[in-house]
């Protein structure tokens, strides 16, 4: 008898015991999300893609963040509470996907940023095409400097093209903002490629360059007239303008090829 009755006490203690714990573990867990909501921040979020360039007057116009409370611990330290009217000429220099913290650091100056290229002020971003030796063999990278060279036939006294070929220099030193590959669109009615096609495909480069617009207008003319070859630059390596040379023996105010 003594022997149940303390049996059934003792499993009273450890009910009261674990009752207690769970009443602890909740009361503390209340404590803690009372503090999680005292200590939470204000912070704007993206409701959509933010594209790269675009300005803080436009994300408040079209609406493309919403406001949100986090704990201030799960947030850094420089998260925006608001797109403020000083950001209003800013731009984003990256893209922002949708649900991401707009930070502080994510604006730039609209000088800095075009479509992801960080562009010199003043110039603009042109693309030419050209093949693997042209572009030296692929040494040309982000960053490089390049002279660029061109090769065009001369017009005669018609107007007309010539048998003579002049090659010289087009731009003196430009900056290479991107360089890709192009591969053409392959046809599919046709199974038999060449090996030699296949390596003028994948010989194809694209190349990104920072220019002013009379450059511009210098480089896509002598893109659709003639061929474009790139010459890369050191500090102790610059091009100099000039005649150029021609592929003739002829004594005249140019250079021969022979010379």
């Amino acid at each position: 008898m003594t022997r149940r009755i303390v049996t059934i006490m003792l499993a009273i203690v450890i009910a009261a015991i674990g009752t207690a714990g769970v009443l602890f573990y909740g009361l503390s867990a209340d404590a803690r999300a009372r503090a999680r909501i005292t200590d939470a921040v204000t912070v704007v979020v993206a409701t959509a893609r933010i594209q790269s360039g675009t300005t803080g007057a436009r994300i408040q116009a079209d609406h493309l963040v919403r406001t949100e409370r986090m704990p201030r611990s799960s947030v850094p330290s420089d998260a925006l509470p608001a797109v403020s009217s000083e950001f209003d000429k800013l731009v984003v220099t990256s893209n922002i996907a949708e649900g991401q913290v707009l930070l502080k650091a994510n604006f730039g100056q609209p000088s800095q940023v075009t479509s992801g290229l960080e562009l010199p002020d003043g110039k603009m971003a042109v693309t030419v095409q050209t093949g693997a030796p042209q572009q030296v063999a692929g040494y040309v990278r982000p960053g490089s400097e390049v002279a660029i060279f061109l090769t065009y036939k001369l017009l005669d006294k018609a107007g007309q093209e010539s048998k003579i070929q002049r090659t010289r220099l087009l731009l003196e030193k430009v900056q290479v903002m991107a360089v890709g590959t192009y591969t053409p669109p392959r046809d599919t009615k046709d199974d038999t490629t060449t090996g030699e096609t296949a390596s003028a495909r994948n010989g194809t480069l694209l190349v990104t360059l920072a220019v002013g617009q009379k450059e511009a207008e210098r480089l896509i003319l002598g893109l659709n007239t003639g061929s474009l070859y790139l010459g890369l630059l050191t500090d102790a390596v610059q091009a100099k303008p000039g005649g150029g040379v021609e592929n003739t023996d002829k004594d005249t105010h140019v250079d021969s090829i022979f010379q």
